[in-house]
């Protein structure tokens, strides 16, 4: 039951979704649980707190910095308060032996840059990358890897088509500007990292949800699926690998499938959420859930690009912690599968380490190993039951049968 020497077992948190909104777009934030973004969980003020529950969880972290509060205009000098405050972090995760992977963007720009457009004005490619060196001199010794850009194709369609992320547009034209600005300064700080800091991993993290038609005579599902397929899947995955020279690894997210009847069957919804029932299809408060699938994926992009393949992002979205834990023993099971069949796997990060915001949702939407009570003037957290048993796996680094 023995995972590979060295595997990577992590949790991963996203700037905004746990320090609050900071000085970005998503200031005045409000979820659709009727929540206020605010200071999100504290992570900022608490970080020395937090830093216990994320060194339990794990032997690496995934996280990302508020860039607002590291640079206040474009090509300005790293802030000085918020480059030692992250020092901090990174310290405290090196004194522990954690490796690091950081995120150089996590769905959250500057106000400035948002003024100027975000990423559809071209002069995002020049700015963003003067950001970057000045990130990568101050931490380079810290950092095991890096993603570029987080999610990308879920950024770009939350953004410009579903309005989920602000400023909310439904402008495909805009959203393909932004999808090429972005891909294209991916490719220019490949080259730069790899020149001037070797040592460290590059690449991004690929949202990617499994999308099937129940029927395949129906031409409506098919319709669905092959839309979502060509906004969200390889054919915006492909401006980042450039066929796999412009990546060291293939990163990607996994939570689980969507079936598409007459319309997609999604758990967060209603009617998708009773449909899923009736059918007898599990699932948690977002999706389906589909373990087998983070096989096929792991298998798919292997056999496509022949890289090292890291699970940036998996977790259940769940009040019931039983549910959680089951499931993490299932999407393991199967990374274990293709570890057992010669796949070269990196590692698995759980989303998340906390309780947090959880992008337009809220916090009534919980993927953490640690609970945060949001109804408490402190914001108490606690490690779920779910947390210890993973941190179990990560101390003997075997999958552990559910007692």
């Amino acid at each position: 039951m023995s995972f590979p020497d060295n595997f990577i077992f992590g949790t991963a948190t996203s700037a905004f979704q746990i320090e609050g909104e900071g000085e970005t777009e998503w200031s005045g934030f409000i979820g659709a649980d009727g929540t206020k973004l605010g200071l999100a969980i504290n992570h900022y003020n608490r970080y020395k707190e937090d830093l216990e529950y994320i060194l339990y969880l794990g032997n690496a972290y995934r996280f990302s910095m508020d860039w607002s509060k590291l640079q206040k205009g474009p090509f300005f000098p790293l802030d000085n308060d918020a480059l030692r405050h992250y020092e901090e972090i990174f310290k405290k995760l090196k004194e522990n032996n954690k490796k690091i992977l950081l995120v150089l963007h996590h769905f959250s720009n500057p106000l400035w840059l948002s003024k100027i457009g975000g990423w559809t004005n071209k002069k995002s490619v020049e700015i963003y990358f003067d950001y970057v060196k000045k990130v990568l001199k101050a931490y380079s010794d810290y950092i095991d890897i890096v993603n570029t850009f987080n999610e990308p194709n879920a950024y770009v369609n939350m953004t410009y088509l579903l309005k989920g992320f602000p400023p909310k547009k439904i402008n495909p034209i805009l959203r393909n500007m932004a999808l090429s600005n972005m891909a294209n300064v991916h490719g220019v700080l490949y080259d730069y990292i790899k020149e001037k800091y070797p040592e460290i991993m590059v690449g991004i993290s690929h949202a990617h949800m499994i999308v099937e038609v129940m029927d395949k005579k129906n031409i409506a599902a098919n319709f669905i699926k092959n839309f979502f397929d060509f906004i969200e899947h390889e054919h915006v995955h492909e401006y980042f690998t450039k066929k796999g020279t412009s990546v060291d690894y293939i990163g990607f997210s996994y939570y689980g499938r969507i079936p598409v009847d007459r319309y997609p069957l999604l758990a967060y919804e209603e009617r998708g959420r009773k449909k899923l029932d009736e059918l007898g299809r599990g699932h948690d408060d977002m999706w389906e859930l589909y373990p087998e699938g983070i096989y096929k994926q792991i298998k798919f992009f292997y056999e496509k690009y022949k890289k090292p393949i890291l699970i940036t992002e998996n977790g259940t979205c769940t009040d019931d912690d039983e549910l959680r834990k089951h499931s993490l023993y299932n999407h393991l099971f199967y990374i274990k599968k293709a570890c057992d069949e010669g796949v070269p796997v990196l590692g698995y990060f759980h989303w998340s380490t906390f309780d947090n915001f959880e992008l337009a949702h809220g916090p009534s939407r919980r993927f953490g190993l640690t609970s945060v009570d949001f109804k408490s003037p402190g914001l108490i957290r606690k490690i779920k039951p779910s947390g210890h048993y993973y941190h179990k796996i990560v101390e003997v680094n075997k999958l552990i049968e559910i007692s």
